[in-house]
């Protein structure tokens, strides 16, 4: 019995064991799965990975999001896409999933870059604005600069001028240094030195403005005028083909009423001014009235034309598996609306990511573009005024040719602007200016766990800048040929150490270190070809009589240390401490090295993602930090030499040497130390956002270029020297106005004030003169810096109308008689000159509007700036009576002073530089207005759009201004620092206005 249950008890242990065996292989038995992958719209999602969990089995889907896969019913499968939320799916019994794909709910919360890093927007301590690709996607932009402009709440941007390819000026809450760049610093994905004027708007993701020293300090002596981080775009998903093309007509938006639309009345008055500095009279009746008949010459219309511009633009992104891309490029053609200007541009961007594995990813970016601009305006200079000054200021009875069909070079009278004629100068001038860029950024990120990774970012930059020219406006009108090459090549290599550890879910702490290099080098080769024998061209340079050639070397280091601590308590408390230690090459051992701390704190007393009832965001920012300024030429701690000839004996000239600058060993950074607190609100459930900064920023030290007195050898020194304050507030207001299923509009509002103040100057100045001369030989500084005033002082004389009859003798006292120009004089009888305007803005603003229903979607988008004068040295050209414009041009002078008519309109010559030129600046602006309809699923194909736009730029203006554009100013590139000389009108490119048509192509 016993022995028979033993072989019962075995027998039924083997058929358990194969039961269980047959149902373990049931169990596991592979099987195929299949499915589907799409996103969130339905659209398939290529390249998903798909992965059975704790194994190495794995595949991605196909073009149309198709996938099949081994796996038994046990598998978990994995399904993770960049940008989406990871799933998990048991297979089960399930032979075919499909599976629709979510936005990370992480990536949904705005992330913010802040250098070396992100972080979310909840926790960003420091005063930082962001603008992203959507807030200006639907203006048809030629210029990234012009996507900031009253977008950004602190950050000004203004027109240098109105020419294709023209400088745009950036400025971060204000001016620092009086004599060095105020410009910001720009960082293209990790590289430092970029130019915003070279991007394609097409390639911008995002632009994040760093603005107090808590958030610009991690960047050290290279962030002293705040930073602008621009991240372009990535690709992700299926591939998409983007093309948009638009064309432009752009016109000037008015003459400048001049005597040239009635000749008759301006031979007239010329008549009478000839005759009241003891001359005969130019023009007899007869000549009168056929110009009362016939009219003359109006060279203002002469110059100017109907302007026809193209703009194209193609990208195409997406990823294939683990790799990323983004590829675009741009072409765009532009007509000045001046004679013989334009400008043309082609650019190419290729964006590469890789995630090589979980732990280590690789990107390259390429960015390549030349630029030429035609005729660029500051290749004629402006010693005696622009070409629009010239024109204006012409002779309008000589006839541009003439019997022969040859140019009049001259006034045939020799009256008006005593220049070569304005239309011969821009028909016959051939001046390029060829910009050539190349820029690449490698980036690799390797994470050694999930609390430490390393990051490196090395980029190098080669912009070459070929500038040649051909001017028929040489000595003796014989033409001149002149050519300059700057290459300029730039090296950096950042290594970024980043830890970051969640602790007890309340403590987050983030560390990150880095150590950075950077090397500049500029090789300058120029040469002037005088009095060509061949009148053929630049290139018959070889034939001049005189030439000269100078050549120019400059290499500068810059080696940093930076480390941030990021602390954030339960999601409420933020704190951010910085430290940088910079050492730069331009600075004597010993001074070399320059520490720069910052530290900021912010609590959120309604957090976001608790908050309920109206209010859902409110949080308190405060901040304090210095950071450096380097802004001195590579050799300025040096005295350098000139050589130049002296008669010692009163005789033949000796070679020799003088002393330019002087040294100084101990010249070291200049420091701005800046204050910040703010208030962020969000409210409505996030329809609405608020944002309120108050700021102080002192810059000490200045580097300021001081004159030696004669006595001491003359010449200057760097020093230094001198403070600067900037006081202001930043404002931002977002709001979702209407939010539905048809109907949505969006609507920002950024407004800026600051208050600048020269505080300290030195050696117990008051005053400095500035560098910029009034055009016309009276040799008149017309800019000022004044201690206990803004800078931006503009300088000259009071006027006070004229004299008039019942006050001779008083004129006869100080040699003028009646109908003279009168001005406020000093106890001395002398003219008073003094301050008598500023062109710096202090309020400027930007209010941007989207509006979308159903297919349609309008953008249009007001700008204004305001506290500001302009110092119209045009208009006094136009008035003339003095220097190279003798006779007088303007309408006004039908007005003027005589016996019977006692006007306050001289009718005799009179001052450039005098409050009579200064105008109040206040402008608003219509920058955009576009209104498009977007044709979806073309051709019954899924996913392809086409958009049909149209609308105008710069449409209208509201200012009392009597030039062409109150936001433009002129000046030679030796007449000092721009900031220092703002709102100083010498004929400026006029700004256009434009009207364009556009189609996009989304495939």
């Amino acid at each position: 019995m016993k022995q028979h249950f033993k072989q019962l008890l075995r027998k039924s242990c083997l058929l358990a064991l194969f039961l269980t065996t047959v149902g373990m292989q049931g169990l596991y038995a592979q099987q195929a799965v299949t499915g589907n992958v799409t996103d969130g719209d339905g659209v398939p999602v290529p390249g998903a990975n798909i992965l059975v969990k704790g194994s190495t089995n794995g595949t991605q889907s196909d073009f149309d999001g198709n996938y099949t896969i081994e796996a038994s019913s046990e598998d978990i499968l994995v399904i993770s896409y960049i940008g989406y939320a990871t799933k998990n799916i048991i297979v089960g019994d399930q032979t075919s999933i499909n599976v629709q794909l979510t936005e990370d709910a992480s990536q949904l919360e705005e992330v913010v870059v802040i250098g070396y890093g992100t972080t979310k927007k909840k926790d960003v301590t420091g005063a930082v604005s962001r603008v992203t690709a959507e807030s200006f996607e639907n203006q048809p932009l030629t210029r990234v600069d012009e996507a900031l402009q009253g977008r950004a709440a602190g950050v000004t941007v203004a027109k240098a001028n109105g020419a294709p390819g023209g400088g745009i000026k950036v400025r971060i809450r204000g001016v620092n240094s009086i004599t060095g760049n105020n410009d910001p610093l720009v960082v293209i994905d990790g590289v430092l030195g970029g130019d915003l004027s070279t991007l394609n708007p097409n390639d911008i993701a995002s632009m994040d403005v760093l603005k107090d020293a808590s958030a610009t300090a991690i960047y050290g002596v290279r962030g002293s005028n705040g930073v602008i981080l621009v991240t372009t775009k990535k690709g992700s998903g299926k591939g998409k083909i983007n093309v948009d093309f638009f064309t432009s007509i752009s016109q000037v938006s008015g003459l400048l009423p001049t005597l040239a639309e009635n000749v008759g009345d301006f031979a007239r008055i010329e008549n009478i001014r000839k005759l009241s500095i003891g001359q005969n009279p130019t023009f007899t009746d007869a000549e009168i009235a056929g110009f009362d008949t016939n009219g003359g010459t109006n060279y203002q219309d002469e110059v100017l034309r109907t302007g026809f511009s193209k703009n194209l633009q193609i990208s195409a992104s997406g990823s294939e598996g683990k790799i990323r891309y983004f590829l675009s490029g741009n072409y765009r053609d532009e007509e000045g609306i001046v004679i013989n200007t334009g400008y043309q541009q082609l650019s190419l961007r290729s964006n590469i990511d890789a995630q090589i594995t979980d732990r280590f990813k690789v990107g390259l970016n390429i960015f390549g573009s030349r630029g030429e601009k035609k005729n660029n305006f500051e290749s004629f200079g402006n010693g005696q005024g622009s070409i629009m000054y010239k024109a204006n200021t012409w002779d309008p009875t000589t006839p541009i040719y003439d019997s022969n069909g040859l140019y009049n070079r001259r006034s045939s009278r020799g009256i008006g602007s005593l220049n070569l004629n304005p239309v011969l100068t821009l028909n016959e001038t051939d001046a390029s200016d060829v910009d050539e860029r190349i820029s690449t950024a490698l980036n690799a990120t390797y994470k050694f766990n999930d609390n430490f990774s390393y990051s490196m970012v090395a980029g190098a930059q080669i912009n070459n800048l070929n500038v040649q020219r051909f001017a028929v406006e040489g000595s003796d009108d014989i033409p001149d040929a002149n050519y300059r090459n700057n290459k300029n090549t730039i090296y950096q290599l950042s290594n970024i150490f980043s830890w970051q550890k969640l602790f007890n879910d309340k403590h987050n702490i983030k560390l990150t270190g880095v150590q950075e290099y950077s090397n500049t080098k500029i090789q300058t080769n120029t040469y002037n070809a005088d009095n060509l024998l061949l009148a053929d061209g630049f290139y018959f340079g070889e034939t001049a009589s005189g030439f000269s050639i100078s050549n120019d070397f400059d290499e500068r280091e810059l080696s940093s240390f930076m480390l941030r601590g990021e602390y954030v308590l339960d999601d409420n408390l933020s704190i951010t401490a910085t430290a940088r230690y910079d050492g730069s090459s331009v600075f004597r051992p010993g001074k070399k090295w320059g520490l720069f701390p910052s530290i900021a704190a912010g609590y959120n007393i309604i957090n976001s993602s608790e908050g309920s009832g109206f209010i859902n965001n409110l949080k308190l920012r405060a901040g304090w930090g210095q950071v450096g300024n380097q802004g001195i030429n590579t050799y300025g701690t040096f005295a350098n030499l000139d050589n130049n000839g002296y008669a010692y004996s009163g005789g033949a000239q000796s070679p020799g040497l003088f002393i330019l600058n002087f040294a100084n060993e101990d010249l070291t950074w200049e420091t701005t130390t800046q204050t910040n607190v703010g208030i962020d609100l969000g409210f409505n459930e996030g329809r609405g956002n608020f944002s309120i900064d108050g700021f102080k920023k002192l810059t000490s030290d200045l580097l300021l270029n001081v004159p030696v007195s004669g006595t001491n050898g003359g010449g200057t020194i760097n020093r230094n020297v001198g403070e600067v304050e900037n006081l202001g507030i930043d404002i931002a207001l977002g709001y979702d106005i209407i939010q539905n299923d048809n109907l949505n509009w969006n609507a920002n509002f950024a407004v800026s004030y600051v208050k600048n103040e020269v505080t300290q100057l030195f050696d117990g100045l008051q005053q400095i003169d500035g560098l910029y001369q009034a055009p016309g030989g009276q040799a008149r500084v017309v800019n000022i810096i004044q201690l206990g005033e803004p800078l931006g002082q503009l300088n000259g004389a009071t006027f006070l109308g004229t004299w008039k009859s019942s006050e001779a003798s008083a004129a006869a006292a100080v040699g003028k008689k009646p109908g003279d120009a009168k001005y406020l004089r000093d106890e001395n009888g002398e003219i008073a000159f003094g301050a008598i305007g500023n062109g710096t803005p202090t309020l400027t603003w930007g209010f941007n509007n989207t509006i979308n229903y159903k297919n349609w979607d309008i953008n249009f988008f007001l700008n204004g700036s305001h506290g500001f004068d302009i110092y119209n040295i045009m208009r006094a050209g136009i008035t003339g009576g003095a220097g190279d414009s003798r006779s007088f041009m303007s309408a006004d002078q039908i007005n003027q002073w005589t016996p019977t008519n006692e006007t306050d309109t001289p009718a005799t010559v009179q001052l450039f530089n005098s409050s009579r030129y200064i105008e109040k600046g206040d402008f608003v602006r219509l920058s955009n207005l576009t209104i498009g309809y977007t044709f979806t699923d073309i051709a019954g194909t899924t996913g392809t759009t086409l958009k049909l736009y149209g609308g105008g730029q710069n449409l209208f203006l509201i200012t009392d201004y009597s030039g062409y554009d109150p936001e433009l100013s002129s000046r030679r590139s030796d007449q000092g620092n721009a900031d220092v000389a703002p709102g100083i009108d010498v004929g400026a490119y006029p700004n256009p206005r434009t009207y364009t048509l556009g189609i996009k192509v989304g495939f």
